[in-house]
């Protein structure tokens, strides 16, 4: 069992940081470096890559505005009734993974309607870059969610196994924990097949699969015996629907794609 640990807030000298904010920043950077590294792989040019850059900025805050509401809609409707303001305390942890890639489709499709114009993806399609994407949002993904481990904002059920917290109160499983355990796997394959070339679409439609469905297994072990667990729906979570819809696409993305034909 997993001694238990909590820290939301260190100090450096008289300046307070949100231990949870700053993994979601470093997750973020990394992210944006495996991003730019990736243009840089494919051979895409200074305009090219300075367009790849400037679809992030879009995509991290409709992301995180996206992150924001999902978790308050579906997860935590009581906040925003007990104090509006709260929809805007981010810093307290409280995102929605699932709500940051909706708001972060959103924002991808209003930048790329505002660039169209520009044609810069004569030389970059569409699926090759949300390739990049879904390569570089494994590693910052995993990082990001360390935050979550340091303050436990995702409780599991009850458990003794050696996976668990010594929770107070009783040991419990951490789902952010599980989640890293969980993605791990896909890192590695990625990071194996980082120079590989596969067909525009092979990183994409993995991650929306592998993603969906860890979300979908994983949600079996939330908590609910807490005042604050997370809401079922006919017996399944937001993020299980969510990671079943994610599941689909990638099987979609994979078939449109062709990698179930036969060469």
């Amino acid at each position: 069992m997993i001694p238990w640990f909590k820290i939301t807030t260190i100090h450096i000298g008289p300046i307070p940081i949100q231990v949870w904010g700053f993994w979601v920043a470093l997750g973020i950077g990394v992210g944006v470096y495996l991003l730019l590294k990736r243009a840089a792989y494919y051979g895409c040019d200074k305009k090219t890559t300075e367009h790849v850059y400037n679809s992030i900025i879009w995509l991290i805050v409709g992301g995180i505005i996206g992150a924001r509401v999902f978790y308050i809609l579906f997860y935590n409707p009581l906040l925003l009734t007990e104090n509006p303001l709260e929809l805007f305390a981010i810093w307290k942890g409280g995102l929605s993974s699932f709500g940051g890639m909706v708001g972060g489709i959103i924002s991808f499709v209003l930048w790329r309607h505002r660039t169209r114009k520009g044609g810069f993806l004569a030389n970059l399609s569409v699926t090759r870059l949300f390739d990049m994407y879904a390569y570089a949002t494994v590693f910052g993904w995993i990082i990001g969610r360390i935050g979550c481990v340091f303050i436990h904002d995702h409780p599991g059920m009850e458990c003794d196994c050696f996976l668990a917290f010594d929770w107070p109160g009783g040991a419990r499983l951490d789902m952010a924990f599980l989640e890293i355990i969980g993605l791990l796997p896909l890192a590695i394959i990625f990071f194996l097949h980082k120079k590989i070339r596969h067909k525009d679409g092979w990183f994409l439609s993995i991650f929306l699969g592998y993603y969906g469905i860890l979300r979908f297994v994983l949600g079996f072990f939330r908590a609910t015996d807490l005042d604050y667990a997370e809401p079922r729906f006919l017996a399944l979570t937001p993020g299980q629907y969510f990671g079943i819809v994610m599941a689909c696409v990638g099987l979609y993305v994979a078939k449109k794609r062709g990698f179930f034909t036969k060469k």
